[in-house]
């Protein structure tokens, strides 16, 4: 059985996605931010609205998308609220939207 490696990179998604090979990354798992000021940190801000933030994740969904092998799959988490706009940046990166797992929740939290 061959031996496999897992790297875990610690850092901002725009700065470690850079420092990995084209058609590196078998599968992409993520939950980025969902553009609300969650409890007020700026991480994750609105950028300035929705069109610069669509623009945004798109620019870091772009560098995952080159990261990814061909055929490869993402699980991308998105708060309801904003998911509308995680899924037009995805498209806009040139990722397919192939299915929809919906998270009901009545709390305001999972």
């Amino acid at each position: 059985m061959d031996e496999q490696t897992m790297r875990l990179l610690l850092g901002k998604a725009e700065d470690r996605l850079a420092q990995l090979a084209t058609a590196s990354v078998h599968a992409l798992i993520t939950d980025p931010p969902a553009a609300i000021k969650f409890m007020g940190k700026d991480w994750d801000s609105d950028k300035g609205g929705r069109d610069r933030w669509i623009a945004w994740l798109a620019s870091v969904m772009e560098q995952a998308m080159r990261c990814c092998k061909p055929g490869s799959h993402g699980l991308v988490w998105a708060l309801p609220r904003t998911s509308h706009w995680t899924a037009t940046a995805l498209e806009d990166a040139g990722f397919e939207i192939r299915d929809v797992i919906m998270h009901v929740f009545g709390s305001g939290f999972p």
